[in-house]
């Protein structure tokens, strides 16, 4: 138990030190802060207000339909570190949400929180937030981006994924490392890791760790072979799959279907109609 322990410990250390290590390493994306031309002095008594002043004053006018200064205003939020607020301006910014799509923007406010991943506690919203930025994070050192400067990097797409699924147990962090870990060639530790992972995200609900965990259930990979248990997981994955998963999570499943005889078929659909 207590060398367990010792061994839970060292590894939140060696975590911890490498988002410090990759945040150090992160490039600048060129975009300043404070532009914003918010001044809280001319709405409020204090020269400081507080977040869930600025929060309310937001959705005021942002209900008023004065969508720069709510802009402004949570960009000035963020410039004082509320970590709400730069999650909120990097999905705003990744998606074009009502500004300018700009992923070099996104990648800045999720830098920020990333930066600052020692001032979240457990089970508060900042420690939720610091770990979706993680995976946010991992995706464009993933994928790459030329005009942030910031060039594909899959050793720093993993340090992100890592910090996300382990030191803040995020399950899209869970299951973006269990689904890297099972990507090439990986060592029985790698692949058993990868379904914990999995097995961690799945139980928070996660779609895509429910449909891999499926997969590899219908081809024994890595776990004992249960191809009727598979079926049905890759049919309920299949069912409740968002829009950008819902491709690769049907086409494991129609696939997996094609392949299993006429009697798992049956069987599976029977457990399916069953439930």
């Amino acid at each position: 138990m207590l060398t367990s322990e010792v061994s839970r410990k060292a590894r939140t250390a060696l975590v911890a030190a490498a988002v410090l290590a990759a945040a150090a390493a992160m490039p600048s994306t060129g975009f300043v802060a404070g532009a914003h031309a918010f001044d809280p002095t001319k709405v409020f008594k204090k020269e400081k207000p507080s977040a869930r002043d600025l929060f309310r004053f937001y959705l005021k006018k942002k209900k008023e339909g004065d969508t720069e200064e709510a802009i402004d205003v949570l960009e000035y939020a963020a410039d004082q570190g509320n970590q709400t607020a730069q999650w909120k301006l990097g999905k705003m910014y990744e998606a074009g949400d009502t500004v300018a799509r700009d992923p070099s923007k996104a990648f800045h406010f999720y830098k920020q929180i990333a930066d600052n991943y020692g001032e979240a506690r457990p089970n508060t919203p900042e420690w939720a937030i610091t770990g979706k930025a993680m995976v946010m994070l991992g995706h464009y050192y993933s994928d790459g981006l030329p005009e942030a400067g910031i060039a594909q990097n899959g050793n720093e797409a993993r340090v992100m994924y890592t910090t996300a699924a382990m030191y803040f147990r995020d399950p899209d962090g869970q299951f973006e490392l269990g689904k890297l870990l099972l990507e090439g060639e990986n060592s029985p530790e790698e692949a058993r890791q990868a379904i914990r992972m999995l097995q961690l995200a799945h139980k928070k609900g996660h779609v895509g760790a429910l449909a891999l965990l499926g997969h590899a259930l219908v081809e024994g990979e890595y776990v004992q072979q249960d191809v009727v248990r598979g079926l049905t997981m890759l049919t309920k994955a299949n069912e409740s799959a968002t829009p950008e998963m819902r491709g690769w999570i049907a086409e494991l499943q129609q696939s997996a279907f094609a392949l299993a005889s006429v009697e798992q078929r049956q069987q599976a659909i029977a457990k399916l109609q069953a439930q």
